[in-house]
């Protein structure tokens, strides 16, 4: 074979290596339409992430299309949401009411996932007019269970509501907390803006009151005078013992003579009785004689009467008028004794000297 045979020969063996090669990108890369003629279809998101021309559009998770062009339904007014025109491979058609879901991945690029709606008979036209609703999933979407997701959302916003709650509790801690000096403090006294003391004053005015307290205490003088009392307290203690000592030892002895008093009490109730008893014999041995002087002067009276009428001999010798009076006068006498030695027994009885006896 001649070198002009096998240059022709290689020639048309790359030539048909690079047909073959731009047959597999056409196939296999972003211009797959070149080999048969597509259809669109309009998705409109109220927003967009991660999604550009090109990016692959998948059919229940089976690729389907591209992302034919992204943009927004009126550039004068983003808030109208974004279109996405999704170019599709003429083989696959797309029921009606479907929904074109933007998934994020947590790793690699985005891609448009149309779900299919249930049970819908009817198909989307292909001459680019139709249009479904597209929506955008969190890539913890595929990860988290949704009812998850709901909880972690209201948690979120009641967590919100409590932040925002706790705001002016947070303000009244802040305005606490503020470094506000004593200085500033007095100055403002007399304006109108006036500040108020908060904790940063207070702590301020105890750091001096234990700074002049450390310093006082750190006088040498005043240590003196503190160990002095200290002393003093010392020895008023020990004298406090010694009194307790002696008070302790004092209730000894005045219980000793509770208990000796308690015995002479025992001995005088002991005399007490045997007195009243004398006592008791006496009065009725009285009360017998006043009987017996009261009988006598009875008899007196009468023998004065038979006298004062002259019979028997007495009366002869009464019949002198000095005789007569003289015994008249001791008569009187007698019986004043006798009245008065009652009322002497009367008293005795009162005052319990003296008994009446059977």
């Amino acid at each position: 074979m001649t070198d002009h045979k096998r240059n022709v020969l290689t020639g048309l063996f790359v030539l048909a290596g690079l047909c073959c090669l731009a047959v597999l990108i056409v196939m296999f890369g972003e211009y797959r339409g070149v080999l048969g003629k597509r259809y669109t279809i309009n998705a409109k998101f109220d927003r967009i992430t991660g999604v550009r021309e090109g990016t692959d559009v998948t059919l229940a998770g089976v690729w389907v299309g591209s992302v034919l062009r992204v943009g927004l339904v009126d550039p004068r007014q983003p808030h109208k949401g974004v279109l996405t025109v999704l170019e599709m491979d003429p083989r696959f058609q797309v029921p009606s009411g479907s929904v074109a879901v933007v998934t994020t991945p947590l790793m690699g690029q985005a891609t448009v996932n149309i779900i299919p709606a249930a049970k819908t008979l009817t198909l989307l036209p292909t001459d680019g007019t139709a249009e479904i609703a597209g929506m955008v999933t969190t890539p913890l979407g595929d990860v988290i269970d949704p009812n998850l997701l709901d909880t972690m959302k209201k948690t979120t916003y009641q967590i919100g509501v409590l932040a925002e709650a706790l705001t002016p509790a947070a303000n009244a801690i802040t305005d606490l907390l503020e470094q506000r000096s004593i200085e500033q403090v007095e100055e403002s006294s007399d304006t109108p803006q006036k500040l108020a003391a908060n904790l940063f004053t207070t702590v301020e005015r105890l750091h001096n009151v234990l700074r002049h307290f450390d310093l006082v205490l750190g006088d040498p003088a005043v240590q003196s005078n503190v160990k002095e009392t200290v002393a003093n307290f010392k020895a008023a203690s020990e004298d406090a013992k010694l009194a307790v000592a002696g008070l302790r030892s004092f209730a000894q002895e005045a219980q000793q003579l509770t208990v000796s008093a308690k015995g002479v009490m025992g001995k005088l109730n002991t005399t007490a009785d045997t007195t009243q008893k004398y006592i008791d014999e006496l009065g009725r041995k009285l009360v017998s004689a006043t009987d017996q002087v009261s009988r006598l002067l009875d008899y007196l009276i009468s023998a004065s009467r038979d006298l004062a009428e002259g019979q028997g001999t007495a009366g002869m010798l009464l019949r002198d008028p000095k005789f007569y009076d003289e015994l008249m006068l001791t008569v009187r006498r007698l019986g004043e004794a006798a009245s008065e030695l009652q009322v002497l027994v009367k008293q005795w009885q009162k005052q319990g000297l003296l008994s009446v006896g059977r």
